[in-house]
């Protein structure tokens, strides 16, 4: 049972400890002018998508709330918004998911203007606990709150 907590913490800790980004106003100045966004979800454990979180799901809810919001939803544009769940059970227990949404974007090497990739500019991140009768209800839940985050961080480095 101790070797099961001591890697149920580990996972859990090691996404955050690879983070650059965040919420700080530096992460979120990346977020000025940015324009339309497409919507990425990883892909979702098949446990999960049993209790019917699905990738379509989660993109939709996201999608929605962007578009509540005023942000613009393209699933051309080069900027992308990630969206992350990942899950852990031992057992019949419930579910320890680790989600997160970021803001991906295209950047260019100062040293080396050849090499071109996307990168993660800004992004929140929660731990939820949930039982298998309400872990869909609840994932999405934290989904709305994260995509929420977004969606004032854009207001903010974006003022009309």
């Amino acid at each position: 049972m101790y070797s099961r907590i001591v890697l149920l913490a580990g996972v859990l800790v090691l996404p955050f400890a690879m983070k650059p980004s965040g919420d700080a106003p530096i992460d979120r100045a990346t977020l000025k002018g940015l324009g339309a966004v497409g919507v990425v979800v990883d892909k979702i454990d098949p446990e999960l998508m049993k209790q019917g979180l699905t990738e379509e799901v989660v993109r939709k809810q996201v999608e929605g709330r962007l578009h509540d919001a005023g942000i613009g939803v393209d699933p051309s544009a080069k900027e992308f918004v990630g969206v992350r769940l990942l899950e852990v059970r031992a057992g019949r227990g419930p579910y320890a998911l680790c989600l997160s949404v970021g803001l991906f974007q295209p950047v260019v090497l100062s040293r080396n203007k050849d090499i071109r990739t996307a990168t993660e500019t800004w992004s929140v991140e929660t731990i939820l606990l949930a039982g298998p009768k309400v872990v869909s209800r609840e994932a999405l839940t934290s989904v709305d709150e994260l995509a929420d985050r977004l969606t004032t961080a854009y207001r903010n480095a974006n003022p009309k």
